[in-house]
Order: C-alpha cells, then structure tokens, then sequence
C-alpha cells in the first residue's frame, strides 16, 4: 500500500512540474508577443487602436450597409429632395437588409450597379437606357449640388459591398473606411449624421463578425416614417 502512495505521490509531483513548465513557456510567449507588438511602428500601433474601437467594427455587413444608407436619407432630408420620388430607389437600396436569396449579394449589386450617378450621369447615346436608369438621372439632375454629398454615399456604399467576399469578416477594417469617409463628407457639409438613437439599435441588434442574418431594414428608414 505504501509503494502505491508513493506512485501516487511521484505522479502528482511530476504533473506539478510539467504545469508549472508549461505555465512558464505560456508566460514566454505572451512576453515574447507583447515585446513584439510594442516593437510596431507607432503609427501602425495607433491605427489598429483606432479601428478596433470604432463604433462599428463589430457590426454587420449588413448593418454596416444599413448605417449608410441611413445617411442617405438624412442628406436627402437636409437638401430638402423630394422622399417621395426617391423611395423606389431607396427600396431597392434597402433590399440588402432582407434578401434571404444565397445570391443576395451579387443581385443587389446587379440591381444598384447601372443606378449609379456614373453611369446614367455618362451620356452614350449609343447605349440603350433603361426606364429605372432614367428615374434615377432625374432624380440626380433634380438634386444639383446636393450630388457631391449623394454620389459620395452611394459611391462608398456600392465599394463596400462590391468588395465583400464569401470569407469577409465584418470585423475587417477595410469598410469602415467607407464609413468614415461617408461621415467626413456629411460633417464637411454640415449634414447631420443619423440619430444616436437609431445608431444604437443597429449597434445593438446588428452585432455579427460576418454579413449578418436578413433583418427588415425599412423599420429604420424614414420611408416607414412617412418622411
């Protein structure tokens, strides 16, 4: 029985020394990792800080999208524009938010891409334009200088999704890019930025490291409100 304790007690000693050799070659390598991350450019060490306390970082795609087209409206709202006429076009910028289809990607950016300011802005009189195509040309001409501000957002929103790949995290930090760049314009503009209030539901709700699961968007949009 003795020689069995002993065993017992040479085991149990051992395992001591092997989980304090491990504990220690864990403590190198947590060591060894801040030496290096300290090693950084400090440029490289702020710019890493930036974004991952950016309100956004851990949004959605999807949410991500929302935040933008949000935006939109505001401007629209400061510029005065005409809702109404704009809400065909503001449906079909929403549809991101809801479509449950696997190819909802490429059929949003297949349904917005010929909408664009730069392409039914371009004249071809060669090229056959399609009735939407001439709604949104209408719609731009109508918005005048309003379209520095317009052309910015939809310019950035149609980047980001463009740039999205089946294995894109909505943590990258490549489209809050697009996001700041939007917000820098609007600011420069005087336009305000959509409410605290909204902002915190899509941080809250929207809470994804990838796209994000279909969410009905339009409870967001001043179209819901009547605006």
């Amino acid at each position: 029985m003795g020689h069995i304790w002993q065993l017992i007690e040479r085991g149990f000693t051992g395992g001591i020394i092997i989980a304090a050799t491990l504990a220690g070659f864990a403590g190198f390598l947590y060591l060894l990792y801040q030496i290096i991350k300290r090693m950084r450019p400090r440029k490289v060490r702020q710019e890493e800080q930036r974004i991952l306390s950016h309100r956004f970082y851990k949004v959605s795609g999807r949410g991500r999208a929302a935040y933008l087209i949000l935006c939109l409206e505001k401007a629209l709202q400061f510029y005065k524009q005409d809702f109404t006429a704009w809400e065909w076009f503001l449906r079909k910028l929403w549809s991101i938010t809801n479509n449950p289809e696997s190819n909802w990607i490429d059929a949003w950016i297949d349904s917005i891409g010929g909408l664009l300011p730069g392409e039914v802005l371009t004249k071809n009189n060669d090229r056959t334009v399609s009735e939407e195509a001439e709604k949104a040309q209408t719609l731009y001409t109508q918005a005048g200088s309003a379209m520095i501000v317009i052309n910015t957002i939809l310019d950035s929103t149609y980047t980001m999704v463009c740039e999205w790949s089946p294995n894109t995290s909505a943590h990258d930090p490549d489209a809050l890019h697009h996001i700041d760049k939007v917000e820098d314009t609007m600011k420069q503009f005087g336009i305000p930025l959509p409410s605290n209030e909204l902002i915190r539901r899509l941080l809250s709700e929207q809470k994804n490291s990838s796209f994000g699961k279909p969410f009905d968007g339009l409870c967001f949009s001043g179209i819901s409100k009547g605006k």
